[in-house]
């Protein structure tokens, strides 16, 4: 089975991606060293205060493009997979009804990962903006696909980059689905791939 959802024809997504990336950062650096960096790329606003409402998603990928500038692909990606991590952390508390926490984990994994799937891609624009979220369920293996992601748009490298998406995939389903899932990107807009591509597994 495979499911496609493209964004309608908005450029927008949570504010999320910036409060946790932010986050992330006073995390690893501190308020101060945060501030500074913030900006140096010229976002004194989010020095004062951070969204509260959906936001170009140029400003992620903006956030994105300086924090590699300012401290290398590897450790921004770090930084990034711990803000993905802090969105799942908020859309299991907020967002994701109480039954679904309740009824996925006891599901076999397939089943529980079409429903849940299912319900991302009906709102895959939230966090995918312009891109384009699809995904195929096998018995034991799940493919995620995001075209034209935005964390890697616009940027070339020889290994998978996007490090948002995979942990912010793993909370989410690790969470609800089983713990033993396991999300990897296999292929990269970054390195000439059609799509990004994360490789789910539970076994």
């Amino acid at each position: 089975m495979q499911a496609t959802h493209a964004a309608p024809g908005v450029a927008r997504i949570g504010p999320n991606a910036i409060i946790q990336t932010v986050g992330a950062l006073e995390e690893a650096w501190g308020r101060g060293e945060t501030q500074g960096f913030l900006r140096r790329m010229g976002r004194d606003d989010l020095v004062e205060r951070l969204p509260a409402t959906m936001v170009d998603e140029q400003e992620f990928i903006a956030l994105i493009n300086a924090l590699r500038a300012e401290v290398g692909s590897e450790e921004a990606g770090r930084i990034l997979a711990r803000s993905g991590e802090r969105t799942a952390g908020y859309l299991l508390a907020h967002r994701i009804p109480r039954p679904a926490h309740v009824v996925l984990p006891l599901l076999p994994p397939a089943a529980g990962l079409r429903l849940l799937l299912k319900a991302i891609a009906a709102h895959a624009w939230t966090f995918a903006g312009t891109g384009r979220f699809s995904y195929a369920v096998g018995r034991s293996e799940a493919v995620l696909y995001l075209a034209d992601c935005p964390e890697c748009r616009g940027v070339g490298a020889a290994e998978p980059l996007c490090r948002y998406y995979e942990q912010c995939f793993q909370t989410l389903l690790q969470t609800l689905i089983d713990r033993r899932v396991r999300v990897r990107e296999t292929a990269c807009v970054a390195g000439g791939a059609g799509a990004c591509t994360f490789t789910v597994t539970w076994r």
